[in-house]
């Protein structure tokens, strides 16, 4: 049977008087996800508790109802298996409420978030993302992104505009391209692969990664088996370094999924885009 050990903090930082993150851990569902909210006064708040809610409850209701596919939110996608779509559909309606609040409340107007989930199976690992917020893969004492970033600097490095050098210290690394809230429908990043044993993932907000460096953050996860103190860990290094922003992370450990062949960082890797920017 498999074994996931999992934790989750969150810090407000050194430099806000709130915190505008959100998360949640189902250990029985194999269900993680993290958000960064954005908006005036509490906005920001509201919409990311509100798509961490959407998102969890709905997943739970559809897996309990074995609900079908062509019975969710929005069209579901022939290429994603069932889950893989439980996760898509929720995104979307958790767009949905977040796009309508705004322009119904005027204490809401131009709230959003960004999200990240991750949904750990016996046979496959998906992760799906919209904005900045990051899911990382540790296989094999390597790291690797699950996650696309939606952010101004992303695409001038995609086409190749800038240098990574460039990239650190840019204005617009913090202008989101996509998040949940801002349009009535929203484009969702799908990633699916096939777990392995002793497989780590991390869930963060931008406020660890604005801080942290990829390579530290590798050195961290693997100071020890307990995903509890390694996400104090993070986020203290986060906030040691000025702490200007809220700080969010989730570490899930695979255990006992049985004795798999490791294929290097992956062993199957699927990157589906769901549709067009």
């Amino acid at each position: 049977m498999v074994k996931l050990q999992a934790s989750g903090l969150s810090d407000t930082g050194r430099q806000r008087d709130s915190n505008e993150d959100s998360f949640a851990i189902d250990n029985a569902l194999g269900l993680y996800i993290v958000a960064d909210g954005m908006g005036g006064h509490s906005a920001g708040e509201v919409a990311s508790k509100v798509a961490v809610q959407i998102i969890q409850r709905n997943i739970t209701n559809w897996i309990n109802k074995e609900v079908n596919e062509d019975e969710l939110f929005d069209f579901p996608d022939d290429t994603l298996g069932r889950m893989g779509n439980y996760i898509l559909s929720s995104i979307k309606l958790a767009n949905r409420v977040i796009y309508e609040m705004s322009k119904e409340y005027n204490e809401y107007k131009g709230m959003g978030t960004t999200i990240g989930v991750l949904a750990v199976m016996p046979n496959a690992v998906i992760s799906a993302n919209v904005g900045d917020s990051r899911i990382y893969l540790f296989r094999g004492r390597a790291i690797e992104p699950l996650s696309k970033e939606h952010n101004m600097v992303s695409e001038q490095l995609e086409m190749g505009l800038i240098s990574k050098e460039e990239a650190k210290n840019s204005p617009l690394r913090h202008i989101l391209t996509r998040n949940l809230g801002s349009l009535e429908t929203v484009n969702v990043d799908v990633f699916e692969i096939e777990p392995k044993n002793k497989d780590r993932f991390l869930l963060c907000t931008d406020g660890l990664t604005d801080l942290v460096s990829d390579e530290e953050i590798l050195e961290m996860v693997y100071q020890g088996d307990d995903p509890e103190r390694i996400c104090q860990q993070l986020i203290d290094e986060a906030n040691e370094r000025g702490g200007h922003d809220n700080t969010t992370v989730s570490l899930v450990v695979i255990d006992n999924l049985g004795d798999k062949k490791p294929g290097g960082i992956f062993s199957r890797f699927v990157h589906r885009f769901m549709g067009k920017k």
